[in-house]
């Protein structure tokens, strides 16, 4: 095992039952980190069991420290989200293309979050601030103790059960701003449940405005080699590229939304 990708971890913060963030030293998964990009991490570095890495966005950075936001929906995730601090994770990374922030012509960054899909977006916050874009952002849970608000602006709640902002989705308030034409020459940036893309994706076409997805997909490698992890190419871009399917790992995690097939 190269030694070089063994991390201890600084801190563990719980912000919820079976949500946390963990902080980890690893200086050049600190020091190169665009905002959209992915570590691989092994859930428990030295054991063969479970053997496959899990992604997550590099949800921020600080000095030589990074850090990732884990949610536990299985038994890897399970295992990392008990990590404790001093405990060491073998972090492969950074790993993906960037989030697209000056690929258009656009006013105001419309963020549109849904539950762990938050994971990517305080470095994009950063990246914005720093481009001096105004930035609106929409943050879309189950319930209110799921929410993970750090390092995040002009903050817009949607839960499904009504615990904290509007009753109902996200992209439901989005729409609204979108018809009383309070976003000034929005792109959406989106990260989210699958469900929630698609109406993301629905969205942008039927207003005519960019949007860029980031998927959310298993990866076992993370830099193509197992082709594990394809997404599909919208028609005219198989016809102009002669490629049906892409990969969200090498060529993503971030793609036009009008691009792939989701």
């Amino acid at each position: 095992m190269d030694a070089s990708l063994l991390s201890p971890v600084t801190r563990r913060v719980e912000l919820a039952p079976g949500l946390v963030t963990l902080r980890f030293h690893n200086p050049h998964v600190a020091r190169t980190t665009k905002a959209g990009q992915f570590v691989n991490v092994l859930p428990k570095a030295g054991f063969l069991d479970p053997m496959l890495r899990r992604p997550f966005s590099v949800y921020w950075t600080e000095g030589d420290e990074a850090e990732i936001i884990v949610q536990a929906h299985g038994r890897g995730t399970g295992i990392l989200a008990g990590t404790h601090v001093g405990d060491m994770l073998d972090v492969l990374g950074p790993l993906g293309k960037p989030w697209m922030v000056n690929s258009e012509d656009y006013s105001t960054a419309v963020l549109l979050i849904g539950g762990v899909g938050v994971a990517s977006m305080p470095l994009l916050t950063r990246a914005l601030e720093r481009e001096e874009i105004p930035i609106q952002t929409f943050y879309g849970a189950r319930t209110g103790s799921l929410i993970a608000k750090e390092h995040l602006q002009n903050l817009h709640f949607a839960t499904d059960d009504g615990s904290q902002g509007f009753h109902g989705s996200n992209v439901s308030l989005v729409r609204a701003a979108l018809e009383k034409n309070k976003l000034n020459s929005p792109k959406l940036f989106t990260c989210g449940p699958t469900a929630m893309l698609r109406a993301a994706q629905s969205l942008a076409a039927e207003f005519g405005i960019p949007c860029e997805i980031s998927l959310e997909t298993e990866m076992a490698c993370g830099i193509g080699i197992c082709q594990g992890c394809p997404v599909r190419n919208e028609e005219s871009v198989f016809q102009a590229t002669g490629r049906r399917y892409r990969l969200v790992c090498t060529d993503g995690p971030s793609f036009r939304s009008e691009e792939v097939v989701i």
